[in-house]
């Protein structure tokens, strides 16, 4: 599995819904599981790390309004 920049959160989790799919198919080899599992950990920590950012960002926003 390519390893391509995943640079918004759209696409990590586009990336995900697509390793989800291949595990649940037939045609996924045991050997694939750990490059699967591997990639799947840095996904999320991807949609984690802006889904915290985004959150920050929208209390200092919203603070602001006060």
């Amino acid at each position: 599995m390519a390893k391509a920049k995943t640079e918004s959160y759209s696409q990590a989790v586009k990336e995900l819904e697509q390793i989800v799919s291949k595990l649940q198919s037939d045609d996924c080899e045991i050997d694939e599981l750990r490059e699967y599992t591997a990639r799947s950990v840095e996904l999320l920590k991807i949609c984690k790390e802006k889904l915290f950012k985004t959150d920050e960002e929208l209390k200092k926003l919203l603070e602001a309004m006060e």
